[in-house]
């Protein structure tokens, strides 16, 4: 009896030993793999200074100006890699008309974008990411400013005041300073439609994020 009482013990100790290590082994194969505490937070809001350079003209007759103001983006991370943002951006320039009968010369001008769409970081470390954007929506450009009441801008061959479509596609960079805090650089092919005509924009941001929300 007392023989039996020990193999029964020794047996018990034998498929524990052998059970123990593989359990074990199993809980360490499926852990998760830590977020770094630069990409842990599920929100970030980018405030910065925006550039765009714009064609106001419906030909080639006039010159192309360089446009500057600010851009606010709002980025909801669903994923460390994913997200879905809105961005709002305005900036504001001169436009130089042609010569024309009306006396009008420089002339002060704007444009407002607010777009919606999605964007991915590829490439990212504890101090550097890398990652592209492809955004929708659409403009007012306000091109009419200090116009007499019976001129517009297309009797010079400009673009009216009006919406149009526009869109951004292109890429993004951040430098972590902390968790919460980076440093982005926007570079962007920033397309419009206005008066039926397509231009071909290119715009940059610079500017802070903030990180937040787990």
């Amino acid at each position: 009896m007392r023989f039996r009482s020990l193999s029964s013990v020794l047996f018990s100790a034998v498929l524990l030993a052998l059970f123990l290590p593989g359990a074990h082994a199993q809980v360490t194969a499926t852990a998760a793999t830590p977020v770094n505490p630069a990409y842990a937070h599920h929100w970030d809001v980018f405030v910065g200074g925006q550039y765009a350079h714009f064609n106001p003209a419906r030909g080639s007759n006039v010159q192309a100006i360089n446009m500057e103001g600010f851009n606010a983006t709002v980025t909801d991370w669903v994923k460390p890699g994913f997200g879905l943002e809105a961005s709002s951006r305005t900036v504001f320039g001169t436009i130089v008309p042609p010569l024309n009968p009306y006396g009008i010369k420089n002339y002060s001008a704007s444009q407002s974008l607010f777009l919606f769409g999605v964007a991915s970081r590829f490439f990212r470390t504890p101090r550097y990411d890398f990652g592209m954007h492809f955004d929708i929506g659409g403009a007012y450009g306000n091109f009419a400013k200090n116009y007499p009441a019976n001129v517009q801008p297309v009797n010079l061959g400009l673009i009216n005041s009006q919406l149009a479509f526009a869109a951004a596609v292109g890429a993004f960079s951040d430098y972590n300073v902390s968790p919460h805090w980076a440093v982005r650089l926007y570079t962007d092919w920033q397309p419009t439609r206005y008066s039926k005509t397509f231009q071909n924009e290119f715009a940059g941001a610079l500017g802070v994020v903030y990180k937040f929300g787990k």
